[in-house]
């Protein structure tokens, strides 16, 4: 009980600073990229496989057969990643800024599948990981046809994405964590029964955001020396990002709260929308638009998309209204 107690005390502080823990991890990140400059690019694939493992290991199998029992759910996620967060995108670039190129990134960063911040981010705030995960391989899969299409018709750009990187990131953000994860799961049932899990269920969201603030600095050590490059196109996409994650975060809120899901499901439907996989976006956008600032639209994005997650974080609960809102605030 008191090994409980400690790990639940060290959840609550690790979540109270968790607004602080981005914004160090970018700083420091971003320092160790421009001064050392030693590639850490080997670290996503193992923090991202982390990051989605310890969430699987404490996830019952049953949870994931319901998620497919309540459609309304799954739609409403499909919707506000598929279509909605691609068109605000759009929408907000294409009103604020002049050059195409940065519309187009903005674009794509909008259009792809979410990654593995959903289920850190839904861990985190207690919601739904089961429906984070479905809806993270559903939107992969249907990324290779959704994505080419969506920048076409809203920037008139076709780009095509290779079935390699697609299978990859499949493997990486879903089969491989949710297989490992549950065979873990019930190794540790066998030996030790479901109880022991029980105990040290609140580390398994720390350790998730650990992970994910690891993915954060070394993606901020990745970009440091794009970012010094070019300062004002991407001081300028930088205000437009904000304002962009501003809105995917209130208007995947409107929408949740408009369909009536509860608080656990309308954690990953929101998140979905507003943590999109960067990194395929900057592979994608580097592959098809070669010297051009279509990746510094998304770079702009990814330096934005922690820290405004970070600090709706605190809001989201309050505006749903979660009842037991001191355990992440």
């Amino acid at each position: 009980m008191a090994k409980k107690s400690k790990l639940m005390r060290f959840n609550m502080f690790f979540r109270k600073y968790m607004t602080v823990w981005v914004f160090a991890a970018i700083f420091f990140g971003f320092a160790f990229g421009y001064y050392t400059k030693i590639n850490l690019s080997f670290l996503v694939i193992p923090l991202v496989f982390v990051m989605i493992y310890v969430m699987i290991v404490p996830t019952r199998f049953s949870l994931f057969v319901k998620v497919f029992r309540s459609p309304k759910e799954l739609l409403l996620g499909l919707l506000n990643i598929l279509v909605v967060a691609p068109i605000i995108a759009f929408a907000t670039s294409y009103l604020l800024l002049a050059d195409h190129n940065l519309v187009a990134g903005f674009t794509l960063a909008g259009a792809v599948p979410p990654g593995g911040m959903n289920a850190a981010w839904t861990g985190l705030l207690g919601g739904n990981v089961p429906l984070a995960i479905v809806l993270q391989a559903l939107t992969l899969i249907i990324s290779v046809v959704q994505v080419p299409y969506t920048l076409q018709l809203l920037v008139g750009t076709y780009v095509e994405i290779p079935v390699s990187l697609l299978m990859r990131s499949l493997s990486v953000l879903v089969f491989l964590p949710l297989t490992a994860g549950f065979l873990t799961r019930q190794t540790v049932i066998k030996t030790a029964g479901e109880e022991k899990i029980d105990e040290v269920r609140p580390l398994f969201p720390v350790l998730s955001g650990m992970a994910a603030l690891g993915v954060v600095f070394v993606a901020a050590s990745l970009q440091a020396s794009r970012i010094i490059s070019n300062p004002s196109i991407i001081s300028s996409a930088f205000v437009v990002a904000v304002i962009y994650y501003t809105l995917l975060f209130f208007t995947g809120t409107a929408i949740s709260r408009a369909a009536n899901l509860n608080y656990e499901n309308s954690i990953p439907v929101i998140y979905g929308g507003a943590t999109k996989n960067l990194s395929i976006a900057i592979a994608l956008a580097i592959a098809a638009f070669p010297h051009s600032n279509v990746v510094l639209a998304v770079i702009a994005c990814f330096m934005v998309q922690m820290p405004m997650a970070s600090v709706f974080f605190r809001i989201v609960p309050k505006i749903l209204k979660k009842e037991n809102v001191s355990l992440i605030a």
